[in-house]
């Protein structure tokens, strides 16, 4: 193997401990004792991956790391001597391809995880299907083609988040029909609606999707029911896939049930990227759905060059869901084979001004029924929550959604 890898550490002998056993594996490494150092000697060598501890002096390796995604994809493991839950959700929020508890993985692990990351970082998408599925070139869309490659294969619960429309479900299909569950029954379950009779579902694999709308008795049957499954080796019962709509390392706050749910998914979760957040993907995107969606309908179609630019211009809010309905209307009105920027640009108009009055609607509609709840209980926030058929936290961030007075009793 070879390659320049930066090792940053501002403990000397441990750095020059993983520094010598790079080097003995073929690498060529460059050492620094703190941030500020690293981020000059990244910036003068350019190296083919990055190991730094998460907590130092000067610049931590969480401002190291964003100051190198600025300006370059390269591979960087971190590590730290005080993992947790919420460490790895960090670090891998900010782009890290790695994060190790140092404690838990000795100098020989550390050197195949920078070997793998070389490598990877070399290779060709994983997965032909994937690369059809999830359309895109950017950092963001290689490492969520790459996360579900690798969790694919296992049988441990994964957990997909992401903002409305940005393609949780298709993550999950993905997940299922590429790994270990292919050919089986995949059962999806409305966490809203959650009841006793769907205990058990006979099922190889089972999507929990909106699983921060679950109460805090069906939070704690599923977290018992993924440490059962774990002490297993996940052997038995239906894998377990969740969704959730917000970004993972927030969801789940407040009593113990619920950060012992959050932790037993977050082990394993995988965040999608807004549709604002790669707009060089767009035109792409847009290309394949409107192949997809021409196929569907019967009609051969593409976009213009200044309707593909118009599209990645837009913010997006509804994300790619908003981007496939605005595209199925697009096909649909026009009379030739090129969709034109002015066409995409009035139907977007008309799709926005329906949703305003849409959300409007269902906000007004969700105070009422938040309100009625309320009195109903007397303020009780167990008993509303049971009415609504949301957890406690969820009533309590209605609460402050709509800036309903309540008691907060319960």
């Amino acid at each position: 193997m070879s390659g320049t890898v930066l090792v940053v550490d501002d403990q000397a002998r441990p750095r020059r401990a993983l520094a010598a056993e790079l080097e003995d594996a073929g690498f060529t490494v460059v050492q620094a004792a703190d941030g500020d150092e690293a981020w000059k000697q990244f910036c003068d060598r350019t190296p083919d991956a990055v190991v730094t501890d998460m907590v130092m002096p000067k610049r931590d390796g969480l401002d190291l790391l964003g100051k190198i995604r600025s300006r370059s994809d390269v591979p960087v493991i971190l590590f730290t001597a005080r993992g947790s839950v919420q460490s790895a959700a960090s670090a891998f929020k900010a782009g890290a391809d790695e994060f190790v508890s140092s404690p838990d993985v000795g100098v020989e692990e550390l050197v195949r995880l920078v070997a793998e990351a070389v490598g990877g970082s070399r290779a060709s998408p994983s997965s032909p299907e994937l690369a059809s599925e999830l359309v895109g070139s950017s950092r963001a869309i290689s490492r969520l083609r790459d996360r579900i490659a690798g969790l694919a294969p296992l049988r441990t619960p994964v957990l997909v988040s992401g903002e409305a429309g940005t393609g949780r479900d298709a993550v999950v299909r993905a997940l299922y029909e590429l790994g270990s569950t292919a050919g089986g029954k995949l059962v999806r379950v409305d966490a809203r609606t959650f009841s006793a009779e769907q205990k058990t579902p006979d099922c190889s694999a089972l999507y929990l999707d909106g699983v921060e709308q679950l109460s805090a008795e069906w939070q704690s049957y599923w977290a018992n029911r993924i440490a059962a499954a774990e002490s297993s080796g996940f052997r038995d019962g239906p894998r377990i896939f969740a969704s959730t709509t917000g970004p993972a390392p927030v969801i789940l706050p407040g009593e113990a049930v619920y950060q012992e749910l959050r932790g037993a998914l977050l082990r394993f979760a995988i965040e999608l990227p807004p549709l604002r957040t790669i707009p060089d993907d767009i035109p792409a995107i847009a290309d394949a759905l409107v192949k997809r969606i021409g196929a569907k309908v019967g009609r051969t179609a593409r976009l213009s060059p200044s309707a593909r630019e118009y599209l990645r211009c837009q913010p997006w809010p509804g994300n790619v869901a908003q981007l496939e309905r605005v595209l199925e209307r697009a096909i649909a009105f026009s009379r030739g084979r090129q969709i034109r920027r002015d066409v995409v640009k009035e139907i977007l108009g008309e799709l926005e001004e329906s949703l305003a009055s849409i959300r409007e609607q269902h906000r007004a509609h969700e105070r009422i029924e938040l309100i009625r709840a309320i009195q109903e209980t007397g303020g009780n926030i167990t008993r509303t929550a049971e009415i609504l058929g949301r957890s406690r936290s969820a009533v309590y961030r209605l609460i402050e959604k709509h800036g309903v007075a309540t008691s907060g009793r319960g």
